[in-house]
């Protein structure tokens, strides 16, 4: 084979590889900035999926309902409103809005000037009565952080808090 074609191979050889080595090293930084994302999104879930169970659980009276105060639950709501909105943009616009959904069945909001969102529940229900049956002392005040008017049903409640969970996983790169 005469030298000419030797160094030609040699160089077609020396082209080919250094192509295939940037294009591995390309894939390699956007599999660990993939890795980044997903690393904070999963902090981020651990953040929020017990905060929204937390409100799931005291809005239908099932799990852990009884260790929940209406303060607490507030305090909740205002903790999720803040994560959620700082980490907009991390998540998907489908998560936001069935956040958004999750949130406006659980609480009324822009009750008043200077006011607090309100529960949307009861204080007496069939599967409960809060004053008497949890495990944290009951305020009178408590009565108040309640709007029992156009309540959500327990399917709407159950649908939208899937909805966001099912949101949410997506968001982590998580399938059924």
């Amino acid at each position: 084979m005469p030298l000419w074609l030797q160094v030609f191979f040699f160089l077609l050889l020396a082209g080919l590889g250094g192509a295939l080595l940037l294009r591995l090293k390309s894939m390699d930084e956007a599999l660990w900035q993939s890795r980044l994302i997903i690393q904070k999104r999963l902090q981020i879930y651990d953040r929020i999926a017990p905060d929204l169970n937390r409100v799931y659980c005291f809005i239908r009276l099932v799990g852990y309902w009884k260790d929940i105060s209406p303060a607490d639950l507030i305090d909740t709501k205002r903790r999720l409103d803040r994560e959620v909105n700082i980490s907009r943009h991390l998540l998907s616009e489908e998560f936001y809005r069935a956040h958004l959904e999750f949130m406006q069945l659980c609480f009324r909001t822009f009750t008043g000037p200077g006011e607090d969102a309100k529960i949307r529940g009861v204080v007496v229900h069939e599967l409960g009565d809060r004053r008497v049956h949890t495990h944290y002392q009951w305020e009178e005040v408590y009565e108040y952080f309640f709007d029992p008017m156009d309540l959500p049903t327990d399917y709407q409640i159950d649908e939208a808090y899937m909805a966001v969970m099912t949101e949410l996983r997506a968001c982590m790169g998580l399938k059924n």
